[in-house]
This record gives structure tokens, C-alpha cells and sequence, in this order.
């Protein structure tokens, strides 16, 4: 049964918000921690939730376990998704160096068969390296997720974020669209995975053109406070040289980009409306939050994304409860207000 709560329901003894959760391969854990501290806490109310890639995924386990069981449900399906997805990795090869896991450090950006899957990735098509077109998320997913119950629901609504292909459009799946498909689409690297089909239409990742998506929630959800969990560093005053660490900085701001316009646009409009340019009542005025931690994600080699080792999830794990935690003892009183999110000083 999908949860009928109305607004005016949890209104006093609730904060209603919607979440945006951003991709970024196996990081997407600290989203998992962030969120387990969110729904931890019975005075939060997701009711519209927004991602892309991993995000996607955090997204859609988020959603099903609301619907069947509220928070402790969405709580418990994050949990199975990254048991799940940390037990299918256990035979890959790439893995971090078990002496340096001792002091929590999970780089493999120096693992052979990881530098083997990139450089044979720089000149061959996942058309000639994965002909079979296999998904290491697939069985998760299709173990996971009843999307006909998904597609009815609308409360808690889910938007998943995939590239089309032939446009370079953003495309969301929501409601009747949502399947197993349109998750791999959210999630399908396309320099790893062939393009997923849908409907005749072919699509990729959709972290090149929304990451993540912020305008679904805008649209079709109630609540002005939205939540944007963030795990694309933002800031590193580090100057990059080697080419590694180039890299990593253009992969940061270009995952980054997209959500940097929809905020600048989001507070251009809000001043709009304060200013009394746009009459009172004609746009919603929203009230923007961030969850971001730079500091943690400089600690990390950003290749490690492609590390699902169950030790390294829990870290990620633990690293964003603590984050969650924390936004909420800060800014608990201010949802439903004011905005907490820093966008002057972060995107503009």
C-alpha cells in the first residue's frame, strides 16, 4: 500500500521535505549514511525524491522502502542495496590495497586491473569490451525493486535522471515509466555499458546533464524545502599537475555544472520574488538545503568510485551519518523557513 499521508497530516508534527541525491559510482554510500541519519529521525517526511546514477538507485531503494514501511523501510532497503552491492563486488579484482585499508585508505587508482580497465576503456567501445551488455546492477535491482507498485505510488514520487542519447536531453522517468531499464539508464557509464533501450530510444548516465535533477521536485512536489545531497567536491584549492589529479578536477566540475546553473537559476528567481519583481504567490518560493562535506571527499581519490569493497561502503557509510546527523542538529529548526543551503558563496 503506498503511504497516503497528506501534507496537512504531518504538518505540526513533521518537516516535509523533497531530497536530490547526486551520482558518483560507489561514493553514493555517504548518501546512504546521510539518509539512514535522516530517516532515522521520525520528524522528517521525504516526499519527493530526486537522482541520478547512484543517486538513482538511493533514490528508488529510498521510495520503495517508504512505501512499504515509511522511514524504517527506506532505511532498510539503503541497507540491502549496499550489502548487496558490496557482496557482488567481492570478486572483482579491483580492490584497494589491504594494507593500506588498515589506515582507511582506499585508492585504487594505482590497482593494475584498474589501470587495465581504463586504458583498454580509452580506445574500445563497450560494445567490444561487454558485447553481452551485462550490468553489475542488474540482479540488484530486479531483486530489489517492484516497480509496478513504484509506478502507482504517489507518495513518496520518484524522478530518475538519464541522458538521451540522440538530443543530449535530460529525460526523468517518473510514474508509469519507471522500470528496471529506466534505473540502468540512470546508471549506464558509457564508456563501461552499452546504451539502455527504451521505447525504441537509447540512453546513458544521466550525471552529464543532471546531477541531480532539481526541477522535478520543484514541479510536482508541495513542499518548498528541497534537500540537495551533494558528493562532487566543490571546492579543492589544491593547484592539480599530474594528469591524474587533472583529471579528477575537470571530473568534479563537470559533474558538478549542471547543478551549479539550476541553483544559480533557483536564486535568481528567489530574489525575484523578494524583491517583489515576480508578484507574491505567482512562483513558489522554495527554501534550498545542501549537504556537502569537501574536506571528506578531498580525503578520497575520486577512482575510488569504482571501489565497492564492503569496508570501504561502510566508511562512506559512516562518514555520511555523521554528516546527516550533524545538518540536522544545525538546521532541523530552519526547514519549512529559510534557506540554509549556501548558494552565494558555493555557485555563484
Amino acid at each position: 500500500m503506498a503511504n497516503t499521508k497528506t501534507q496537512q497530516e504531518t504538518k505540526g508534527t513533521k518537516k516535509r521535505i523533497s531530497v536530490a541525491l547526486q551520482g558518483g559510482g560507489s561514493h553514493g554510500a555517504y548518501t546512504w549514511g546521510v539518509l539512514d541519519a535522516l530517516l532515522e529521525d521520525d520528524r522528517i517526511d521525504i516526499e519527493g525524491v530526486a537522482g541520478t546514477s547512484a543517486g538513482g538507485m538511493n533514490a528508488t531503494a529510498t521510495a520503495m522502502g517508504l512505501l512499504r514501511n515509511g522511514n524504517q523501510g527506506a532505511r532498510e532497503y539503503l541497507t540491502r542495496l549496499w550489502h548487496k552491492i558490496g557482496e557482488s563486488s567481492k570478486t572483482s579484482p579491483i580492490k584497494p590495497n589491504p594494507i593500506k585499508k588498515l589506515v582507511k585508505d582506499f585508492d585504487i587508482s594505482s590497482n593494475p586491473m584498474f589501470i587495465m580497465m581504463q586504458y583498454m576503456s580509452s580506445f574500445l567501445s563497450p560494445y567490444q569490451l561487454n558485447p553481452m551488455n551485462t550490468h553489475p546492477l542488474q540482479k540488484v535491482v530486479r531483486e530489489l525493486f517492484d516497480f509496478n507498485a513504484l509506478a502507482e505510488s504517489t507518495d513518496p514520487k520518484l524522478f530518475l535522471c538519464a541522458t538521451h542519447v540522440a538530443t543530449g536531453k535530460l529525460k526523468i522517468f517518473s510514474g508509469k515509466e519507471l522500470s528496471e531499464e529506466a534505473v540502468l539508464a540512470s546508471a549506464c557509464v558509457p564508456t563501461l555499458f552499452q546504451a539502455r533501450e527504451i521505447d525504441g530510444e537509447f540512453y546513458w548516465d544521466g550525471g552529464f546533464i543532471g546531477n541531480p535533477p532539481i526541477y522535478p521536485l520543484i514541479y510536482n512536489c508541495e513542499t518548498p524545502d528541497i534537500l540537495v545531497i551533494q558528493i562532487r567536491r566543490v571546492h579543492d584549492p589544491k593547484m592539480p599537475y599530474t594528469s591524474h589529479e587533472i583529471s579528477n578536477r575537470l571530473g568534479e566540475i563537470t559533474q558538478n555544472a549542471c547543478l551549479t546553473r539550476e541553483m544559480r537559476s533557483i536564486h535568481f528567481i528567489t530574489q525575484l520574488i523578494d524583491n517583489g519583481t515576480i508578484p507574491a504567490g505567482k512562483l513558489k518560493r522554495l527554501h534550498m538545503h545542501m549537504i556537502r562535506d569537501d574536506a571528506f571527499f578531498g580525503s578520497i581519490d575520486r577512482a575510488s568510485g569504482f571501489c565497492a569493497d564492503p569496508d570501504f561502503l561502510d566508511y562512506l557509510f559512516q562518514a555520511g551519518r555523521r554528516m546527516g546527523r550533524e545538518w540536522l542538529r544545525e538546521n532541523f529548526d530552519k526547514i519549512g523557513k529559510e534557506t540554509t543551503a549556501e548558494i552565494e558563496h558555493d555557485f555563484i
